[in-house]
């Protein structure tokens, strides 16, 4: 099992754990249309789309607000049966040959959320190495979204995980911002406003970065997001 499938599915079964008999009512914050049984009914609709190659639109609002339609009338518990059905079937699938391996995708999509549902219901957050896992995923995004933008190198000094270079490796004129992996974690997911990415500690103005964005699908959050 890949990497990506194995943090995959354990997200899955946490988040089986953690909501099986309860409603799913609670409000999601960093999804203000949502409440925790919508956006476990989008992740099941992804996880279903997949199999079923439903990907035109991916990421979009459409795609995603079909997901939970799909799943109108249904409890909480049928949709996350209908998850783990799907889940065998999720594992099977081959590569993509325009957007790669599918169960990195589902879980950059996961891991977010399963942080938005953890927040909601005011269970603990996310696993560490969960977190560790998603900023594997995230920072070639967001080194990307740099050098299409032509910033200066900027070395990231994550506590709790590591350093990366986003721009060129050693550079003596880099940018540094020291920053904490859970903040960033939400941060590189859209769950952090410009304003609270600004207030990190770097060492000169961090308006280029900002400006550059953070990359498909995400973008910086409009408010500030506490969880």
């Amino acid at each position: 099992m890949s990497e990506h499938l194995a943090a995959y599915e354990a997200i899955r079964a946490r988040l089986d754990d953690l909501l099986r008999g309860s409603a799913g009512a609670d409000a999601v914050p960093s999804c203000p249309a949502w409440s925790v049984r919508d956006v476990v009914a989008h992740l099941t609709g992804l996880c279903e789309d997949w199999v079923s190659n439903r990907l035109l639109g991916y990421a979009s609002d459409e795609w995603t607000a079909a997901q939970v339609a799909r799943f109108e009338g249904r409890t909480l518990d049928e949709i996350l049966d209908a998850w783990a059905a799907c889940a065998p079937a999720f594992a099977a699938l081959p590569d993509d040959e325009l957007m790669g391996p599918p169960a990195r995708w589902a879980f950059g999509d996961a891991v977010t959320h399963e942080a938005d549902i953890r927040a909601a219901v005011g269970a603990s957050r996310s696993p560490e190495d969960t977190v560790r896992g998603s900023l594997k995923v995230a920072i070639p995004r967001w080194r990307a979204a740099l050098a299409e933008a032509k910033v200066p190198t900027l070395l990231a000094r994550v506590r709790g995980a590591r350093e990366w270079w986003l721009g060129e490796h050693d550079d003596p004129d880099a940018v540094v911002v020291d920053v904490d992996a859970y903040d960033l974690f939400r941060a590189l997911a859209g769950r952090r406003s410009a304003g609270q990415v600004r207030a990190w500690g770097w060492t000169r103005d961090p308006t280029p970065y900002i400006e550059a964005g953070i990359g498909f699908p995400f973008v910086w959050a409009t408010d500030d997001i506490v969880d």
